[in-house]
């Protein structure tokens, strides 16, 4: 859930310095308005990016890894 799980898990990459992306049409809520909250806080205080899921491109995928 947005205002559980992504929240804590782009706080938890945050803070190990890891560029926060979230994909909007890839989140769920319980409660709109504290997803909606949640959003913001992670756009506001964690700088993250805020994308559909299609507008999100990766520097690095899993078969640059070799």
């Amino acid at each position: 859930m947005t205002e559980q799980c992504v929240l804590y898990s782009a706080l938890d990459a945050h803070i190990r310095h890891i560029d926060v992306v979230v994909a909007l049409d890839a989140v769920a809520h319980i409660d709109a308005a504290l997803a909606e909250a949640a959003l913001r806080m992670m756009e506001r205080n964690m700088a993250a990016e805020l994308s559909p899921s299609a507008d999100i491109t990766f520097e690095h995928t899993p078969s640059d890894r070799g």
